[in-house]
């Protein structure tokens, strides 16, 4: 087997060799033609996790958060400035404590939203990620239907350029 590979190889580098001569030698040395889109910026990536706690309005009660969120942002900018990011929320480890109840609820789930910015200014993109609220009360095996929440609201700011810059997440209504 082993003599095998060895003849295999031989003959590869005899083919190479004999077919190197006839690429043509401007083929190697040409420059690549811009096009609009190589000119604008270039796609911007970050992922970033944050500490999440606080109180929010539940379906029954307030209930306080704790937990991690890990939130990445996608710019891709247009070649005329603006764009469009795309970030993505992710809850890890994330539980909650009923106000009244004591009981201990668990949030889980992931969002996805796309929004667009502008080719003027540094804009402040701000979102609020749907997750899965998992009540204490319920038997093993359930089927529960999901009781969609928005606890928690994601703020992102990108330039003009699509550069990313802070990113933040508080838990709570957000002030308009």
């Amino acid at each position: 087997m082993r003599r095998n590979a060895l003849r295999l190889a031989g003959k590869v580098c005899l083919l190479t060799a004999a077919l190197g001569p006839t690429v043509p030698a401007t083929a190697a040395t040409a420059e690549p033609t811009r096009t609009a889109r190589a000119a604008a910026a270039l796609p911007q990536f970050r992922t970033v996790r944050l500490p999440v706690s606080g109180t929010f309005a539940g379906p029954a009660e307030k209930i306080r958060v704790t937990g991690t969120l890990d939130v990445t942002v996608l710019t891709l900018p247009a070649a005329a400035g603006g764009g469009t990011a795309q970030i993505i929320s992710s809850l890890d480890g994330t539980g909650g404590t009923g106000g009244s109840s004591g009981g201990a609820y668990d949030l889980v789930g992931a969002g996805r939203d796309s929004l667009p910015f502008s080719a003027g200014a540094t804009t402040t993109l701000k979102t609020r990620p749907s997750f899965v609220l998992v009540s204490p009360v319920v038997p093993p095996h359930p089927v529960v239907p999901p009781n969609p929440i928005r606890p928690v609201t994601v703020s992102v700011t990108v330039s003009s350029t699509g550069v990313i810059g802070a990113v933040t997440a508080t838990v709570g209504t957000p002030a308009p």
